[in-house]
């Protein structure tokens, strides 16, 4: 009993749907929707093979942005994109009943589909879970999977039926034969007479069944007597329940009696009719047979359209003339004897009207069909079935975006090539490349651009190997290379041309795209003889290719090992850390350059490991951004900048750095809330520090989520203005609250003029736009004083502090600003 999924009216034989709906249950909160990430989200295993994701377009209508593999098999289409009413209507009728009832309660809701494939009728249970998004639409989550039920549509169609016996005598007038008289007669003539045997024995025939003395039947009765031949032929008869019957005669003359055989073939009449019906109608090709010649006898209407012969045609032909000539020696064997004829999962092949192989499976049932004994023959095609099946095998082999070989492809052929090496080969070599800048062009153009220049890299890749050489696809950017019965030379010759194909730039849905790639090489025996450590070894050689400046290909060498431990300790130290309390937040103080007081003060993370130190945050947070630490590690500065913030005893601002990499874990907006909830900060305290970068990937979704978070009532910094790419189309595409000048202008001044005008022009552009202009990095009152003259309104440096504890900073803001009083006079 799935009791959750009753409870929202879906009736379901999958124990998924209950699993699904009680999550639902559970994340939802109270009188609302659960949000997509919970649900959507994570780790859902095979089950997403089974889901769709959609929601309602601009128009109104729904459409699909994402479909499983089995779901999409299930409609024959490719969801991304697809519009709900592009379906055809039994799909589309079942999967819009269950999302306007999911979102017109807001609970999941279900429907069932039903679908005819091969001539078989299947039902498809649909569940729409409707969920709460980020960007305020609503999504829906749809799983579909059809029932594994299966009826037999072929049924023994006769059966035998009881039969009555009786023997008559002739009624002579003269010559004349004027009736019959019952001599005996058996039980089951006696109920087909309405009556018991005493009483119908000796007894006329006219006396008892008076119609027959009408409709033909005494006439033949009597012909048989005058004959002395036997005859079979039915009539209708009335019961004496007045019901209507059919009766099958069968007559014998026996000297001066006749015998009769009576068969109430009433249930075969309507047997018959009902035959007729499910044979014409059914949408499974079927078609009757005779066993000896094999010629076809009736064919219904879903045969001839399957196999695409006019219906004359067919009535002309043998099996023969629909079984492939490699099937006929087994066609003839399975009619020689009816034990032959039984069911099997045999999988015959038979030809179309224009030649085409289908793969098909046979159901028979012996019948009598005209009088004669025939055999009804049902088709079902698993043509599709068996190409699915092969693609399914394919794809557990093969990356099913390029086409390439995946890793347990390739570690089944690298395992293999070196077993002929203990057997006498040479040497062998793995590469080991990922592209670089891959992720940009993700962060620009989108995944579906990604996704195509993944499949142009791949093809470039199969173009630069030689015959005998093998390419996987074993991560998102990343592939791997057996060169087989080549050394170093010939790897390092194909690591040149792999490096060189892939930076050519490439075309893709007409953007031009540039991407490099960063090769490591292993060879084999030297460096290892086992697969996994040879991969190993070529990533490491990889990574080393990468840190020595990209675009470049290095052989592993043992060394290499040491530094990508030290990394990889690092990374584990890393997410060690914050669980282990290591981190500290130190603030820096932003002076008002009129004022001459603290108006603002910037968080910095600091790192105190408990055996190497203080780490520079320059080691850790780039790390932190590529492992995706960062947005943990960044959700724990904003809660603690927030906490400490709401203490100070002035309510001044502060100031916390946001990752290009917090913007993609689209929590970012939810995070500041908590935040500022759970600290009870003023949202017009809180300054949050961002960098051009930010802009530059995915500038439309970051600006959304910008304009979101500026909704919330906090600042919006440009930090670090000037290093980027296009500064000042940043400033015209959102209305920041403040900029940073970075530090690399300052410290030259006074002395360099170029970088005083630069900073005159920011200064400038901050007084247009009304927003303030912070320098960073002040360390002397001559800079000090220079950018006072250029405008700066505020201030930010060793000059006036290092970053500092929490608790030195409180003792800074109870001095009342005395300590800037000095250091703003002196300049």
């Amino acid at each position: 009993m799935h009791e959750t999924a009753s409870r929202y009216g879906v009736v379901t034989e999958f124990r998924d749907v209950e699993a699904l709906c009680f999550k639902w249950q559970v994340e939802a909160p109270d009188g609302g929707l659960p949000p997509y990430e919970q649900i959507a989200l994570g780790s859902l295993g095979r089950l997403a093979d089974d889901l769709a994701l959609a929601a309602r377009g601009a128009d109104g209508g729904f459409a699909f942005s994402y479909g499983g593999g089995a779901f999409e098999a299930w409609l024959g289409a490719s969801l991304r994109g697809l519009r709900l009413d592009a379906l055809e209507r039994n799909y589309r009728d079942a999967i819009g009943e269950a999302l306007e009832a999911a979102e017109a309660s807001g609970t999941p809701a279900a429907a069932i589909a039903r679908s005819i494939r091969g001539g078989l009728v299947q039902t498809c249970e649909i569940v729409a879970f409707p969920m709460s998004s980020h960007w305020g639409a609503t999504l829906f989550l749809v799983f579909a999977r059809e029932r594994t039920s299966k009826h037999d549509l072929v049924d023994a169609i006769y059966r035998a039926t009881d039969g009555g016996l009786t023997t008559l005598a002739a009624v002579h007038s003269g010559r004349d034969i004027v009736d019959f008289v019952i001599v005996s007669l058996n039980a089951s003539a006696s109920r087909l007479f309405g009556g018991a045997e005493r009483d119908l024995q000796w007894r006329r025939i006219s006396e008892i069944v008076p119609a027959w003395m009408t409709d033909g039947t005494f006439e033949r009765f009597a012909a048989i007597f005058r004959s002395a031949r036997p005859d079979t032929f039915e009539v209708s008869h009335r019961s004496a329940e007045g019901g209507a019957r059919h009766l099958r005669l069968s007559a014998a003359p026996m000297g001066d009696l006749v015998g009769v055989t009576l068969t109430d073939v009433t249930p075969l009449k309507a047997r018959e009719a009902s035959f007729r019906l499910l044979f014409e109608s059914n949408p499974m090709p079927m078609w009757v047979h005779d066993p000896q010649s094999l010629r076809i006898m009736a064919v219904n209407d879903a045969a001839v359209a399957h196999y695409g012969y006019a219906r004359e045609r067919f009535l002309r032909a043998t099996l023969l003339d629909l079984y492939a000539e490699e099937e006929w020696p087994a066609v003839k064997i399975a009619h020689e004897s009816p034990a032959n004829r039984r069911p099997s999962d045999r999988i015959w092949i038979n030809r179309t009207a224009e030649g085409r192989e289908i793969k098909v499976q046979n159901y028979a049932r012996e019948i009598a069909f005209d009088d004669r004994p025939a055999i009804l023959l049902a088709i079902v095609d698993v043509t599709e079935q068996r190409e699915q099946a092969a693609r399914i095998a394919h794809l557990a082999h093969h990356d099913p975006l390029t086409g390439l070989a995946n890793r347990a492809l390739f570690r089944a052929r690298l395992t293999e090539e070196l077993q002929r090496l203990d057997n006498g080969a040479a040497s062998l070599c793995v590469l080991y490349l990922d592209l670089d800048g891959f992720k940009d062009v993700n962060d620009a153009f989108g995944h579906p651009v990604g996704d195509r220049l993944l499949i142009a890299v791949a093809e470039r890749l199969r173009e630069t190997l030689a015959p005998g050489d093998m390419v996987a696809r074993v991560g998102g950017d990343e592939f791997a290379i057996v060169q087989a019965g080549a050394g170093a030379s010939e790897a390092d010759r194909l690591a040149e041309r792999i490096v060189s194909a892939a930076s050519v730039p490439y075309e893709v849905d007409g953007h031009v795209v540039t991407v490099g790639a960063s090769v490591g090489v292993s060879v084999a025996p030297i460096d290892s003889g086992d697969a996994d450590t040879l991969l190993k070894n070529a990533d490491i050689a990889l990574y080393r290719a990468k840190a020595d400046g990209r675009g470049l290909h290095r052989f592993f060498e043992p060394e290499m090992a040491a530094s990508i431990l030290v990394r990889r300790t690092m990374e584990a130290d890393l997410r060690h850390a914050l669980a282990a309390g290591e981190f500290e937040i130190y603030y820096q103080p932003l002076i008002d350059i009129v004022t001459n007081r603290i108006v603002a003060s910037e968080a910095l993370l600091r790192w105190f490991h408990p055996m190497r130190g203080s780490i520079s945050p320059n080691e850790f947070i780039p790390l932190a951004e590529e492992t995706g630490l960062i947005t943990p590690i960044g959700e724990w500065v904003l809660r603690e900048a927030c906490r400490e913030a709401a203490s100070w005893p002035e309510p001044i601002g502060v100031c916390v750095n946001l990752s290009p990499a917090q913007f993609r874990s689209r929590s970012l907006v939810q995070s500041v809330l908590s935040a500022l909830a759970a600290s009870g900060l003023a949202p017009q305290r809180l300054e949050l520090e961002i960098t051009e970068s930010v802009l530059l990937a995915e500038n439309h979704a970051n600006l959304a989520v910008l304009h979101q978070l500026r909704g919330l009532g906090v600042c919006i910094s440009m930090d670090d203005f000037g290093t980027g790419y296009s500064s000042l189309s940043y400033l015209r595409s959102f209305p920041f609250d403040k900029i940073k000048i970075d530090r690399s202008f300052v410290k030259e001044l006074p002395e360099n003029q170029e970088c005083g005008a630069i900073v005159r022009a920011v200064a400038g552009i901050g007084q247009c736009l009304g927003v303030a202009t912070v320098a960073e990095g002040v360390e002397t009152h001559e800079q000090l004083a220079r950018l006072r003259a250029e405008g700066c309104t505020q201030m930010q440096g060793f000059l006036f502090s290092r970053p500092t504890p929490a608790a030195e900073l409180r003792r800074m803001l109870k001095g009342d600003g005395e300590i800037w009083t000095k250091a703003m006079s002196a300049a």
